[in-house]
């Protein structure tokens, strides 16, 4: 017959082992988030220029050589670094780009994209789904939009991963791309500790984020791209708040969304939600809480000059199914809103008007960028071609003191560290060393070397409109130099850029957050940026509250430490018995 203390023994290390477990949950949660998925780091290696062959039947590739806008989709097999994943899907990605590549008639310089598991669903490269391969189309420094993720990384925003790849097709030299993750289920598991809530891809009705009312089939442009079935009262509630005087706090991760339209406003990206467009960007909930994340920038460093009215705004619908595309697991062609076939017309319109370069070959959209519009893009009031009280999410932001005065702090850390003439310097001396030698052999590039030459070591570079901009926003900031917004549907400045996503990534020097960037708010979702507490390692965990495996768990151990007291109890009124 056992002995009391053997049981009173066993009731304690039940006990203890349930209290362990409990307190350690948390970050055993974050760890399944992330387990297995190595992608970042196997097939994003920003310290070199990373090898990507496709291999597919001649007879395919020349049927979608022959009709690229189709973005038909067939099997291929793609060796990355020598690892080889058989079955994929393969196709066209872009929408004008891709017709402004077509339209050049001696140019099969198309972006791509990969899809690991569109036939076989387990299938994945250390965890990746879906990979996109752009080709840097009106981007003559090949950086913009890898700079611009950098700095979101370096705010502690979750980004994708990206870095510069050299593609080949048929053993065909294809030339060098930028390999981007997409955003969806792998990237919401990466990067959250749950993973699992609603994520949404706005771009049409609705995506200014303006009340509407309480039915959420009236927001047609919101796109719901997880969890079909969700209710989206969490969408309806986030909308009440920003529109209707709620409380931010309990449904937006309110410091970064600040970290975020700091970043996006110094990089003065306006083919974005901040500009008449409103769209390019990503939402997601979870447990009620929303975040922001950031999407296609190769409109950035004022590539979207204006921001407002057709010359700025037409090509918007150049990312519009990209965004659709790189949502989780789409296997059919995102269709555009019911407002796409007019943007078309406008895009093709101005595809036949404008002025192109190097006798027709390849519009140059982003020569002007160094204009005095985009240096100064106002940090008060950061939108073009629209108003701030019609961009209710920046606005609900930006309308409270504490929030502005901390987005100040990053725009001030932001200027004085990231977009300092020797950070810039660095880092674009260090990604044209890696990549020159592959733009020299690149046999498909929209540019000539002199082009490229003159864009990352010429008059006006990317560091010169970093430090210039940097100028600007501390003027700004202290009060010496007053910017009203544009808001004029019709403005001066250079034509956008016409890309697609293109990015990549070198890791540049640490970003020091200072004196600004150390008061960082107290719910920091996302993780705040390394420079101000080097928290990037529990992106949401601050947000998380318990997940369902989190419940379950628990569940079970309560039982069981329920079952052991009975049990104890059960056997101590034998003992008293015998």
């Amino acid at each position: 017959m056992l002995k009391t203390r053997y049981v009173v023994a066993t009731i304690g290390l039940l006990i203890i082992i349930f209290i362990a477990v409990m307190f350690f949950l948390p970050n055993l949660q974050v760890e399944k988030a992330t387990k297995g998925n190595t992608y970042t780091e196997s097939v994003f290696d920003q310290s070199k220029v990373t090898t990507v062959d496709i291999t597919l039947a001649d007879e395919d590739l020349d049927s979608i050589l022959d009709n690229p806008s189709e973005k038909e989709i067939v099997d291929a097999d793609v060796t990355i670094d020598g690892e080889t994943v058989k079955n994929v899907g393969f196709r066209t990605k872009g929408n004008l780009s891709l017709n402004s590549v077509v339209q050049m008639g001696d140019s099969d310089r198309y972006s791509w994209k990969i899809d690991f598991d569109y036939y076989q669903e387990d299938q994945d490269l250390h965890g990746l789904k879906k990979l996109a391969l752009n080709n840097n189309y009106s981007d003559p420094t090949y950086m913009r939009e890898y700079l611009s993720y950098e700095l979101m990384d370096k705010m502690g925003i979750a980004t994708p991963g990206h870095s510069y790849m050299y593609v080949t097709i048929n053993g065909k030299e294809w030339g060098l791309y930028l390999g981007v993750e997409a955003i969806e289920e792998t990237f919401l598991n990466t990067n959250f500790t749950d993973g699992t809530g609603d994520l949404y891809y706005p771009d049409g009705t609705g995506s200014d984020l303006k009340w509407i009312s309480e039915d959420i089939d009236d927001y047609t442009g919101i796109n719901l791209k997880t969890n079909d079935h969700s209710d989206q009262s969490a969408m309806i509630k986030m909308l009440d708040a920003i529109n209707n005087g709620g409380i931010v706090e309990e449904v937006l991760d309110v410091d970064e969304m600040l970290r975020y339209f700091a970043a996006n406003t110094a990089l003065v990206n306006l083919d974005h939600y901040q500009g008449d467009k409103k769209h390019n960007y990503y939402l997601y909930e979870e447990n009620g809480i929303f975040s922001i994340l950031p999407w296609d920038y190769n409109m950035s460093f004022g590539g979207y000059s204006g921001g407002g009215g057709r010359q700025a705004g037409a090509f918007d619908q150049e990312n519009n199914n990209e965004g659709n595309e790189g949502a989780a697991d789409q296997k059919d062609e995102a269709t555009a809103e019911s407002n796409g076939d007019t943007a078309k017309q406008d895009d093709k319109e101005l595809l036949e008007e404008a002025p192109n370069k190097n006798g027709g070959r390849m519009m140059d959209m982003s020569s002007n960028f160094m204009n005095e519009s985009n240096i100064n893009f106002s940090i008060t009031e950061p939108v073009s071609g629209t108003t701030l009280e019609d961009r209710p999410l920046l606005n609900a932001l930006l309308s409270k003191d504490e929030y502005r005065e901390k987005y100040n702090d990053y725009l001030d850390d932001i200027a004085k560290d990231f977009f300092s003439e020797e950070n810039m310097t660095a880092m674009t001396t260090e990604i044209t060393t890696l990549i020159t030698p592959y733009v020299k052999k690149d046999p498909t590039k929209f540019y000539t070397m002199d082009e490229y030459t003159e864009a990352t070591s010429g008059e006006d570079t990317l560091v010169d409109f970093a430090s210039q901009r940097a100028e600007s926003i501390l003027a700004q900031l202290s009060g010496d130099l007053v910017v009203e917004a544009e808001t004029e549907s019709s403005m001066s400045g250079g034509a956008p850029d016409m890309g697609d996503d293109a990015n990549d990534g070198q890791q540049p020097p640490n970003m020091g957050g200072g004196e600004n960037g150390a008061a960082a708010m107290d719910r920091g979702g996302n993780g705040a940026p390394p420079g101000i507490n080097g928290n990037m390692g529990q992106k949401g965990a601050d947000n998380s509250g318990s997940s369902k495996d989190t419940i379950i768990l628990s569940t079970v151990l309560l039982f069981l430490l329920f079952g052991a007291m009975a049990f104890a109890h059960f056997f101590r009124r034998r003992g008293k018995k015998g």
